[in-house]
């Protein structure tokens, strides 16, 4: 059985994080505290979610979209109220209603199905938590839908009064009981860490069965819609956030961080800084390299330290190996790029590309002015400035001839002492 919908309550302005924003939208592992509640109960759903928000309740909107219904608690003093606002969205008369919190990120799946399944041998069904010292009931339900409005049209101030009235009317409610941590409401910021730890633990261990090996997993941060491939090490101090994925026998090393980066088959990254890139089989980068988004690092690449790249597409086997900047470019094949090539791709105006063909050697501290194409085969001078285009197979320079001056150093020296 599936209920109708799912009321998610995410009104409060949760006073106890000491933040600007609504406390269900801080991220955890990735993810939203809230966007954890709704993936626990989007299967169990006919009909798209209901979220009663109040306090930067555009943020919630702005995320979700059109994934769910929004109704407006004008204040969230009051549960009850919290509930009649989200059935003000739900139209029909028959079947059962989830109504969880939006900071229960750990109330997991099979706990929603125990509530539904007890929700139907009465009226409704609520969750309760033991621990060692205390029984603590969540904000977690299941209501037959004619019953809980035939409630709140009494005059009661929370959710908990109405399970009262409900069993003070003879209805039957169903306590279903869960671990502990699955009661964890997230409404401080040591809430937050302590969540962080446990799922955390459970993403790394899971990688762990699928095949990944992890140095430190205490010092590993993977979000969780992360991807890791089979017989990859995974170094302390490493970050895989957003939706990374990395392919099968790669080695990250210490200091890489990685935001909804890819990265092929047997890479070896190394301090490496990577947003919205794609590095393809069998690179070598860092360390300390840069990322940025729109990168595109073709197969065999080795990529040495001190270098950023940016919306630029490098082609397969060839070598950046330090102080570089390669910016709005599309670089050929098997280049070779000296020590300082810069690509000059901004005019003060406008951003422009440049183009290097294939087999092309530049020389140290070429500067590369764009817009500019470079040809196959070509060689640069070092200390060359380019703003020329160079064919295919020519040798370009683009500095002043040396000139020796025997004797000026004396000179000088002798006019400085006068």
């Amino acid at each position: 059985m599936k209920a109708v919908t799912a009321i998610l309550l995410a009104a409060g302005e949760g006073r106890r994080m000491v933040s600007r924003k609504q406390k269900v939208m801080h991220p955890l592992c990735g993810r939203p505290i809230i966007e954890w509640v709704m993936r626990s109960v989007q299967r169990h759903i006919i009909e798209r979610p209901v979220t009663v928000i109040g306090y930067d309740g555009e943020s919630v909107k702005d995320y979700f979209g059109k994934d769910s219904t929004y109704v407006y608690q004008a204040s969230a003093d009051s549960t009850a109220e919290a509930l009649r606002a989200g059935l003000s969205a739900v139209s029909a008369d028959k079947g059962y209603v989830l109504v969880i919190a939006g900071n229960l990120p750990l109330i997991s799946d099979g706990t929603v199905t125990a509530l539904l399944d007890a929700a139907k041998k009465g009226s409704a069904s609520r969750l309760i938590c033991l621990s060692e010292n205390v029984t603590l009931i969540v904000a977690a339900y299941c209501f037959e839908l004619r019953a809980i409005r035939e409630c709140l049209d009494r005059s009661v101030d929370s959710i908990e009064q109405c399970v009262g009235a409900l069993r003070k009317d003879g209805r039957m409610v169903v306590d279903v009981y869960a671990p502990e941590i699955e009661g964890i409401e997230v409404d401080t910021r040591e809430d937050l860490w302590c969540c962080s730890e446990i799922m955390r633990r459970e993403i790394n261990a899971a990688h762990m069965r699928a095949g990944v090996t992890f140095i430190d997993p205490n010092t590993a941060y993977i979000d969780a819609d992360v991807k890791i491939g089979m017989d990859t090490v995974i170094h302390p101090n490493v970050e895989l956030l957003g939706n990374t994925v990395i392919g099968e026998g790669c080695t990250l090393h210490s200091g890489c961080r990685l935001e909804s980066t890819k990265v092929g088959n047997n890479c070896v990254l190394d301090a490496v800084v990577g947003i919205e890139a794609e590095v393809a089989d069998g690179a070598k980068i860092g360390p300390f390299v840069r990322l940025r988004p729109n990168s595109h690092i073709g197969a065999g690449c080795k990529i040495g330290n001190f270098v950023e790249v940016k919306n630029s597409t490098v082609g397969e086997k060839t070598s950046i190996a330090h102080l570089t900047y390669v910016g709005d470019a599309d670089v050929g094949s098997k280049v070779n790029m000296g020590c300082g090539t810069v690509f000059v791709n901004y005019d003060g105006f406008k951003k422009h590309r440049t183009t290097v063909g294939n087999n092309v050697f530049l020389g140290c501290q070429t500067a590369l002015v764009a817009p500019v194409k470079v040809g196959d085969d070509v060689y640069t001078g070092a200390g060359s400035v380019i703003t020329d285009d160079i064919p295919n197979g020519a040798l370009a320079m683009a500095r002043c001839r040396q000139e020796n001056k025997e004797g000026w150093v004396e000179k000088y020296r002798e006019r400085k002492r006068k």
